[in-house]
C-alpha cells in the first residue's frame, strides 16, 4: 500500500505533526487528530495536503466515536492508524500519588487499546495497519520515570499481543516505533512538570532524598533538548509501518535507541543496572551545572 486513508493522533507538534507532513507529501488522505481548534487551522495552514483536522482527545470516548463515524461518512474505510498522543509523567514512585500512575495510563495506553479496539471495523476493510508510537524507555526504566517507562513497556505487550491475533484469518498488522531523543515540544513542557515536582517534593519533606532525581532530570532534558534528532526521522519509521507488505514488529529510531535496544538490553542485569547507574549519574553532574 503505497498511500490511503490515515487517522494520525496528537498532530499539534512534534512527532504527530511531522506525520503528518510527510504523509501529506505521500498523498494520503490524513485526519490529524488535535485537541484545540487552533491547532488545527495551523496545520492545514503550514502543511500543504488533504489534510482534515478532527478535534480529538484520545481519553473521550465521544470524541473517538465521533472521528471514527466522520471517517465512515466521508471515506468508509481507514488504511492506517498511528496512536501518537501521549504525555509524560515523572517522579520518585514514594512522591507520585495514584492519580499521576492513572492519569499516565489512561492517555498512553487506556486510550489507545481503546482507540485501536474502536477503528478495527474500519481498519479490516481497509487491510489496515496500526502504528503505535512508543520509546525505548519502555525497555529500559530509569529513577525517576517509572510512569512514562511502565506505560511505555505496556505497549510492548499489547503490541506482540495484537500482532498475533493479525496474524491469522486478517490482512491487518501492529508495529512499534522506539524512539530514543526527538526534538520535540516535550522538552519545554519536562521543565514545567520538573518544577512543579520539586514544589511536591518540598511539601512532602523528600526533596533531600530525592534531589538525585532531580539533577538527572536537568541533565536529561538538557541533553535531550540538543542531542535530539527531527521527528521526521520517526514519520520515515512510521510511513514504512504503514505501506510495508512486511512491516517490523519494532522500529528503533535514533542512535541511541538502538545502541539501547541492540546492545544494553542484551547485557546482564547486573552490568545493565551498573551501566544505567552510571549513566544517571553522569547526567546528575551535567543537571547540577544548570
Amino acid at each position: 500500500m503505497s498511500s490511503g486513508t490515515v487517522l494520525i493522533t496528537g498532530t499539534s507538534t512534534g512527532i504527530g505533526e511531522a506525520c503528518v507532513a510527510r504523509l501529506a507529501r505521500a498523498g494520503w488522505k490524513i485526519y490529524a487528530g488535535v485537541r484545540k481548534a487552533e491547532d488545527g487551522e495551523r496545520i492545514k495552514e503550514t502543511i500543504k495536503g488533504d489534510i482534515t483536522p478532527v478535534i480529538l482527545d484520545v481519553t473521550l470516548q465521544e470524541q473517538r466515536a465521533a472521528v471514527l463515524q466522520q471517517i465512515e461518512r466521508e471515506t468508509g474505510v481507514l488504511n492506517g492508524l498511528v496512536n501518537n498522543a501521549g504525555i509524560a509523567v515523572g517522579g520518585p514512585v514514594e512522591v507520585l500519588k495514584e492519580e499521576d500512575w492513572r492519569w499516565q495510563f489512561d492517555v498512553n495506553f487506556f486510550s489507545l487499546v481503546s482507540l485501536t479496539r474502536e477503528a478495527m471495523p474500519l481498519m479490516d476493510k481497509g487491510d489496515g495497519h496500526f502504528v503505535h508510537i512508543g520509546s525505548i524507555a519502555g525497555r529500559l526504566g530509569s529513577a525517576g520515570l517509572g510512569p512514562y517507562s511502565a506505560s511505555k513497556h505496556a505497549m510492548e505487550g499489547f503490541n506482540w499481543a495484537l500482532r498475533g491475533e493479525l496474524s491469522r484469518n486478517t490482512t491487518m498488522h501492529s508495529s512499534l516505533i522506539e524512539p530514543g531523543e526527538i526534538k520535540t515540544a516535550i522538552w519545554d513542557k519536562a521543565i514545567d512538570a520538573l518544577k512543579s515536582m520539586e514544589k511536591r517534593m518540598d511539601e512532602a519533606g523528600k526533596r533531600e532524598r530525592y534531589q538525585f532525581i532531580l539533577d538527572s532530570s536537568k541533565g536529561f532534558i538538557k541533553g535531550g533538548a540538543t542531542r535530539g534528532i527531527d521527528p521526521d526521522n520517526v514519520a520515515k519509521a512510521v510511513e514504512h509501518a504503514l505501506t510495508s507488505d512486511k512491516p517490523k514488529a519494532r522500529y528503533l529510531v535514533g542512535t541511541d535507541a538502538k545502541i539501547a535496544g541492540h546492545l544494553v538490553t542484551k547485557l546482564s542485569d547486573r552490568v545493565r543496572e551498573k551501566l544505567l547507574i552510571s549513566n544517571n549519574k553522569r547526567m546528575e553532574e551535567e543537571g547540577r551545572k544548570n
